[in-house]
């Protein structure tokens, strides 16, 4: 009985630890989750309503008792997380009540917040006067940083098709030079 229990036991702290730390308040959008466009076209209409929207970070300004966030919004997938490409909705501005590392919290960082529309701000985009709906943010989440490419992981001739190495014979592994 106490074999059944320690398995139990060890497959449940396996599911525990494959199971995500992405907030809950991310990962589901509100109800009625405008676009950056909508607020743009109607501030008034979507001021205090709740929004989740997400980017690429531009810039982190702290001030002293708050930092903002310029964003660079993308399409979010299901999760909540920034869809890499070229594709932007726009900019806004997320205001954290607290402090934030610029270290952590630095250019071009993926960032998702959900938090309360506060309305439209007017700032300058080199010469451009553009309007930045402004969130207060409720939550945040930063995106891990996808690992760099490790050449060791795989041998060259897995990324490169012009690599060909005459000595490789596929079942007899210790023969090839990157094998780990």
């Amino acid at each position: 009985m106490k074999y059944y229990v320690a398995g139990f036991a060890a497959t449940a702290l396996m599911l525990t630890a494959c199971a995500t730390s992405i907030p809950l308040q991310i990962k589901q959008a509100p109800p009625d989750n405008p676009g950056l466009q909508q607020v743009l076209d109607d501030p008034d209409a979507w001021q205090s309503r709740q929004a989740r929207w997400g980017g690429t970070i531009l810039e982190t300004e702290n001030r002293e008792d708050m930092t903002r966030l310029l964003i660079l919004a993308r399409p979010l997938s299901k999760d909540g997380e920034p869809r890499s490409g070229d594709t932007s909705l726009g900019r806004f501005i997320a205001v954290i009540p607290r402090f934030l590392d610029p270290a952590v919290y630095s250019k071009d960082r993926e960032v998702t917040i959900t938090g309360t529309i506060q309305g439209v701000e007017t700032r300058k985009v080199g010469e451009f006067p553009y309007r930045y709906p402004v969130v207060l943010a409720e939550h945040h989440y930063v995106w891990p940083q996808p690992d760099p490419y490790d050449p060791y992981r795989y041998p060259r001739w897995w990324h490169d098709p012009w690599y060909y190495d005459p000595w490789y014979f596929p079942y007899y592994p210790y023969h090839h030079p990157y094998w780990r």
